[in-house]
């Protein structure tokens, strides 16, 4: 070969080596692409999809049932690997050779269609490995991707699918693939309480939403490790609250920071941002709600990339899960001391006991001059096995049966057998108690506190700082803070009902849909802890009619807040005096009701504007407004 050729050669080998170099894509040292039931590979972006017949010797199944649809895909927007699927009858497992361990994406892809006599939106089944399950008593209705990763250790991963009782299985596709390890490190913070969880790389995770804030929809072709990434929009509380920001040019990745394995650039470079240029008095959040399995952790990643900024030290948020402040004071330039630097945060949530988690970002009170500002790009929302290494319901994960394994499993049920009976009895006292609670004409929603007269009590949780106070009754009903705070959307300035000397007086849902009226001590206010305890002690022991209920109080984290029954039909002033105050029934009084409600002629003190509020002044007005009642 000439001199001219060794050269040509050589700039290749080196363009090559350069562009392999700078390469931002992930290649997967484990690769399993698998069109089910297709007589032929299929090719979807970049990526081929192997025949049925290839995988073959990957299953193992009692029954060889193939099905595909009468008519071909049409759709632009549907995957060409819904075409066809494969039908399990009994017990099959698929079983791949690991060539690197650590985590694997398990993609599991469902489109359910009639073939012959397979109807397979009726289908039930499991799906499982040695160690998870991932799906138990699945009945597939719409197309769906389920995305599952998992650390696997050995040289195989076998992936079971087990019909329910006399019905079927089925699958369209399935994807196996290597992930990178520093995907997923082995720590998280954690909150209620703050504290770090250790242990996350062992956890097996199921991708429950991967959402791309204030951008468009990215595709599987767009991401280097094949994700999909959605809107927020649908997801977000109060679109009016929000803005969508973009600029993908300012977008960089740095050491110790994220990459474009941790998201996109598209990702990074758009963001949902608090809409409040136009009143620096803003004083609100920005907040999305996801429907998820109550009973279970939740991995939940946001990433940061300042892209609105125009100087350092600009931008400051606080960051929320449900009712907990788990980042305060975000400065995202200070991350690696520059702008549009790419990074993200790891939370572990305790088990849910809700359907709903919510994330919010507002703005922070803690720093001087700050503008009211806050920015989320991306949300990754990951649920965690439970204890019996299952992520859907409380089935235990499936094993190779042994003798060993079998006396085990016997074991586990009386074990089981032995708690389920404990607990039933705890809740038979639990109803009982409950009973003989409601019959006393206590709260059925919260617990009541036990307090002597004349001992000091401080009512706060062990986690935040509580107000001592000294009650005399054992009427009144304490209200966790992070109960409070998710009620009134993180206390929504738009939830706002009525201000007064005491402080504000909000709208609030609690979570078990009760409609309530909260009123905030304002701690600049002039009225403080007697007045406090004086409204809890006089309005537990008021029940009448025309009264409006005390629901609970609050007094974590050095606030004082009372929740009161909210009514719909206005202030109590406006139907005594009217527009021009012609009718002066309660004269002096009328300042202390001045935002009570009214339903039928009944008062409420929900919405009173907790102006000056004594034991004295408030008995006033209970005992005429009940005098006027007899008359």
């Amino acid at each position: 070969m000439g001199g001219g050729g060794s050269r040509a050669l050589i700039c290749v080998l080196l363009t090559l080596l350069i562009l392999a170099f700078f390469s931002n894509g992930f290649t997967p040292v484990d690769n399993y692409l698998i069109d089910c039931g297709s007589p032929t590979n299929t090719t979807v972006g970049d990526r081929v999809f192997v025949s049925d017949d290839s995988a073959s010797l990957f299953l193992s199944t009692p029954k060889n049932t193939l099905a595909s649809r009468s008519k071909s895909v049409t759709s632009g927007d549907e995957s060409p690997l819904y075409q066809t699927a494969r039908i399990f009858d009994g017990t099959s497992k698929y079983s791949f050779s690991i060539r690197q361990p650590g985590r694997h994406w398990i993609r599991l892809y469902f489109n359910p269609f009639v073939s012959g006599s397979y109807d397979m939106s009726s289908a039930i089944f499991d799906v499982s490995t040695p160690n998870h399950v991932f799906l138990s008593n699945l009945s597939v209705k719409t197309s769906v991707v389920k995305e599952f990763s998992a650390n696997v250790t050995s040289k195989d991963l076998v992936i079971t699918f087990t019909p329910s009782g006399n019905s079927f299985a089925f699958l369209n596709a399935l994807e196996v693939v290597s992930v990178p390890d520093e995907l997923i490190t082995d720590d998280a913070e954690t909150f209620n309480p703050a504290g770090r969880f250790k242990g996350l790389s062992w956890q097996a995770l199921e991708t429950v939403y991967r959402v791309n804030m204030g951008g468009p929809t990215v595709s599987f072709e767009n991401d280097t490790l094949g994700r999909t990434w959605v809107p927020d929009k649908s997801y977000l509380l109060g679109n009016n609250l929000a803005i969508n920001v973009s600029n993908i040019a300012a977008v960089k990745y740095v050491g110790g920071g994220a990459t474009q394995d941790s998201a996109p650039n598209v990702v990074y470079g758009t963001a949902t941002r608090m809409n409040s240029e136009s009143d620096p008095n803003s004083n609100f959040n920005v907040t999305w709600e996801f429907n998820v399995n109550p009973g279970f952790q939740y991995l939940v990643r946001f990433h940061f990339c300042d892209i609105v900024s125009r100087s350092l030290n600009d931008l400051y948020f606080n960051v929320y899960i449900d009712s907990w402040l788990v980042a305060g004071d975000v400065d995202p330039s200070s991350f690696a001391n520059a702008l549009g630097v790419a990074f993200y945060k790891d939370f572990v949530s305790t088990a849910t006991v809700g359907n709903k988690l919510r994330v919010s970002i507002g703005p922070t009170n803690s720093i001087a001059n700050a503008y009211p500002n806050a920015i989320l790009n991306g949300l990754e929302i990951m649920k965690m096995n439970n204890s019996l290494g299952s992520l859907s319901g409380l089935a235990p994960a499936v094993s190779d049966s042994s003798s060993k394994k079998n006396v085990g499993m016997i074991v586990g049920l009386s074990i089981g057998a032995i708690i389920l009976v404990v607990l039933a009895g705890i809740f038979f006292v639990f109803c009982r108690n409950r009973r003989r609670l409601a019959r006393q004409g206590n709260s059925k929603i919260w617990i009541p506190l036990s307090i002597s007269g004349g001992n000091s009590h401080t009512m706060g949780s062990k986690y935040s700082n509580g107000t001592t106070a000294t009650l005399d009754s054992n009427l009144g009903y304490c209200i966790p803070f992070a109960a409070v705070h998710e009620a009134t959307n993180n206390f929504d300035e738009s939830w706002v009902i009525g201000i007064g000397g005491f402080g504000k007086v909000y709208k609030g849902v609690l979570n078990d849909g009760t409609n309530v009226a909260v009123k905030r001590g304002n701690p600049r206010s002039q009225q403080g802890l007697a007045e406090f305890q004086t409204e809890i002690e006089m309005l537990s022991q008021f029940r009448h009619r025309h009264l409006v209920s005390l629901i609970g109080y609050c007094d974590e984290k050095n606030e004082m807040i009372l929740i009161y029954e909210y009514m719909e039909n206005g202030t109590l002033k406006s139907h005594l005096y009217g527009s021009d105050n012609s009718i002066n029934m309660i004269g002096e009084l009328s300042p202390q009701i001045n935002n009570f409600s009214h339903t039928d002629s009944s008062v409420s003190a929900a919405q009173f504007e907790a102006s000056s509020v004594s034991g004295v002044s408030m008995s006033r007005v209970f005992s005429q407004l009940i005098k006027s009642e007899g008359r």
